[in-house]
């Protein structure tokens, strides 16, 4: 399951300056970030076809601890997703104030950190390679804060 937060996004747009600076688009991409981070771990691990070198099967997208790991990912994402959802939700309604956006985004900001690690650490060494382009998510990620 990958969740989708484009529509969140276009939520928030819609609203204008000043939702889409600041805390809340701070949240949102955390958000974005936390769902590209799931979808690219769910697809480089489905890609490995070696087995893992303590690894109790041929591929890796059919062990269990990376079938577990990917399960954590996408509750990750849903619960990001969700997170930005209702604060959008408050900001099309006026009920959503700057502090609830620091919170949130401070609460998606351990999130994208847990994300990305788990990102690295599952995909192992090599996804540190310069070849594999998985460095944009540390960027981006000390990029938001």
């Amino acid at each position: 399951m990958t969740v989708d937060t484009s529509a969140v996004r276009d939520r928030l747009t819609t609203l204008g300056s000043p939702w889409t600076d600041g805390p809340f688009g701070t949240a949102v991409a955390h958000a974005e970030l936390i769902a590209e981070v799931t979808a690219t771990g769910a697809a480089q691990t489905a890609a490995r076809t070696r087995r893992q070198q303590h690894g109790n099967t041929e591929r890796a997208a059919d062990d269990p601890q990376f079938l577990r790991v990917l399960a954590d990912a996408d509750a990750r994402s849903a619960v990001a997703t969700a997170a930005v959802d209702s604060l959008v939700r408050g900001a099309e309604e006026g009920t959503a104030s700057d502090a609830d956006a620091v919170l949130v985004a401070a609460g998606l900001s351990a999130l994208s950190r847990e994300a990305v690690r788990a990102l690295f650490e599952t995909l192992g060494a090599s996804s540190t390679l310069t070849e594999h382009g998985l460095q944009h998510f540390w960027t981006r990620l000390h990029e938001l804060g």
